[in-house]
């Protein structure tokens, strides 16, 4: 990102190209600071207004400007010149210009999105108009990766004279006060587009936003983030956050471990035993739609965790969750897990635990999972009423979700498994539904005929485990 303020004598302008579009000749100004650069288009009418504001704001000579040409303006050796003329203008306005940099100037050359200082500037005068309105309203604020790459550079410059409003302390007394932030590639771009998006240049420059990296020292209360489409490497300081931080989120990126996201701060991703690197406070993660592909040790820097939703990514397995004392809430949809083996030595407290849209065909591994509430195993590969039986002595057990499973394609398939159930049918909501009293009629004679059908099969199981002996 540009900072004219560090080095004026950088900033440099041309005119490369003529754009012709619906008959409108348009002037495609390159603007360049060292090695950031970006382009603006602007017609000559353009140029006009801008030379008509700095004649009278900072007293620009009216000659400067090459003059207007009613007849043969669209000739092309016209336009030419009319070109070099005008490049000749910006480079002679900026030499006059450039110890004071009007904000008319400013905004012309597109400065105020690309360059640090004058974006602040943007901000600061927001902020010190609505800021307190924001504030009032909701505590919370999307920013985009370059506005937060540029808060953290200027922390770093001296300070500077301004006016008023473009002051920066609005915006460090703004952040100061903020709870909640979400931060995405670009401000005026759709969230879901972040994964995709942060490759390509911002706008017209090339500026790309996933080098852009930033800290959050500006934030003194904040409770949760949001960090949509930008990787959590590019947070190079998480410290202040840690203490306070309840709530964090991190979605549409290519992260594969949660260590590359609990450290992200931490290069080589080994400060797993680091007091100082333990979130407190956090007790909501949401890790949806990344590429995580493994649970690894880090998680136990949240020992506060509650609820964790690590949805569309790449599970296989669920490994080190037992560090986690407080988890009650699990959600893992859409990844690839096909067996859940003895899952009560990971999970043993949980209460809520979601695994639609996996590849489970047994229930085995959740019969010892006695806190469970609620389980959502809908869109998964059961076929058989008997996997029931495996959440039927579950004494909490009251929501099971199993729709889309071949096993709910059978005939009387809610009163099969209520059956499994036999005195608490009339308490458990399969599917999100409480059993009718039809279903429950059916479901009980069901029980009914399978208790007996058990009793008649025990002494054949017992005399054939006996006549197996002799």
């Amino acid at each position: 990102m540009a900072c004219f303020a560090k080095s004026p004598s950088d900033l440099s302008l041309s005119i490369p190209t003529i754009v012709e579009t619906d008959g409108v000749t348009q002037y495609e100004i390159e603007v360049k600071i060292g090695e950031v650069s970006w382009r603006v288009l602007h017609r000559y009418r353009d140029f006009q207004e801008l030379h008509e504001k700095l004649v009278e704001l900072v007293s620009v000579s009216k000659d400067l400007l090459p003059p207007k040409k009613v007849i043969g303006n669209r000739n092309p050796a016209f336009v030419e010149k009319r070109k070099a003329g005008l490049e000749k203008y910006l480079r002679e306005v900026l030499i006059y210009l450039q110890l004071t940099m009007p904000r008319e100037f400013v905004e012309f050359l597109n400065l105020h999105e690309y360059d640090i200082i004058y974006l602040l500037h943007t901000m600061a005068e927001k902020f010190y108009l609505d800021g307190d309105s924001v504030l009032n309203n909701s505590k919370s604020y999307v920013f985009s990766v370059l506005e937060l790459y540029a808060i953290s550079e200027r922390l770093k410059l001296p300070s500077e004279v301004s006016e008023k409003k473009y002051d920066f302390s609005h915006v460090l007394d703004f952040c100061s006060q903020l709870q909640k932030i979400a931060v995405v590639p670009r401000k005026s771009e759709n969230a879901i587009e972040g994964r995709s998006r942060t490759d390509t240049p911002l706008g017209s420059s090339n500026i790309i936003p996933k080098t852009l990296k930033f800290d959050l020292v500006a934030f003194k209360t904040l409770q949760e983030i949001q960090l949509i489409g930008i990787s959590p490497e590019n947070v190079s300081n998480a410290a202040t956050i840690r203490d306070t931080l309840k709530t964090l989120l991190v979605h549409l990126t290519d992260t594969r471990t949660l260590s590359d996201i609990l450290l992200c701060d931490d290069i080589h991703k080994t400060a797993v035993n680091d007091p100082a690197k333990v979130w407190k406070c956090v007790e909501i993660a949401n890790f949806a739609d990344n590429k995580i592909n493994s649970i690894d040790e880090s998680i136990k820097l949240l020992p506060k965790l509650s609820t964790l939703i690590l949805d569309r990514n790449e599970l296989t397995s669920v490994q080190n969750l037992n560090t986690l004392p407080s988890l009650s809430s699990l959600s893992l949809t859409e990844n690839q897990i096909a067996q859940c083996p003895d899952w009560h030595l990971e999970l043993g407290n949980l209460v809520t635990l979601i695994l639609s849209q996996n590849f489970i065909q047994s229930l085995a591994g959740f019969r010892k999972m006695y806190s469970l509430v609620s389980l959502d195993v809908s869109c998964n590969q059961i076929g058989e009423i008997d996997e029931v039986d495996h959440l039927a002595k579950l004494p909490c057990l009251e929501n099971i979700k199993l729709t889309g499973n071949p096993v709910a394609g059978s005939i009387d398939y809610r009163s099969k498994v209520l059956s499994r159930f036999v005195e608490r049918i009339s308490e458990i909501y399969l599917d999100n539904e409480k059993a009718s009293q039809k279903e429950v009629d059916t479901a009980l004679v069901l029980a009914a005929l399978k208790i007996s059908q058990d009793k008649r099969d025990s002494p054949k199981k017992v005399s054939s485990s006996l006549g197996f002996l002799r």
